[in-house]
């Protein structure tokens, strides 16, 4: 099954550009494209200039969200099925751009130390034995910390 999509591209080169601009592609999609970095993958291999940020599975949470056709998104999230054939990518606003789809996150980062964890153990571990959580206690971390699952959309 193949779909043709028109996907528009805010386009951001610091070192060249004065003011962004979109860009757009038109591609066929085909089930190797699951989710928007997939496609966005395979179009920079045609426009190597195409500059984005892909940190699936890599435990850095939100770094690839961008404005999906209007919306803040994770891109890694992002199912092509539920996008309709035209799709406009555009920076998240409020940080300052790198370049491209890219934003700088340096100012997040930061203050990651500063939040207190999710999960706080007050008592001591026992020597030579783990800290069983029950499937309530696990249920609770769902969708709190991982990117992408290992069964994508």
């Amino acid at each position: 099954m193949i779909a043709e999509r028109v996907i528009e591209i805010c386009r951001y080169d610091p070192d060249k550009d004065v003011l962004p601009y979109m860009q757009c592609f038109e591609v066929d999609i085909d089930r190797s494209d699951r989710i928007v970095p997939d496609v966005l993958v395979r179009l920079k291999s045609v426009d190597e200039s195409i500059s984005l940020r892909r940190s699936c599975r890599e435990g850095t949470r939100g770094s690839s969200a961008i404005n999906i056709n209007g919306a803040k998104r994770p891109a890694c999230q992002t199912s092509m099925k539920e996008l309709p054939s035209r799709i406009i990518l555009r920076l998240l606003p409020g940080l300052p751009v790198i370049r491209d789809l890219i934003v700088d996150m340096m100012s997040l980062f930061q203050r990651y130390p500063s939040k207190m964890p999710y999960l706080i153990n007050d008592t001591p571990p026992s020597p030579g034995r783990e800290r069983l959580q029950s499937p309530e206690e696990r249920a609770q971390l769902d969708g709190l910390y991982e990117c992408c699952s290992s069964t994508r959309p």
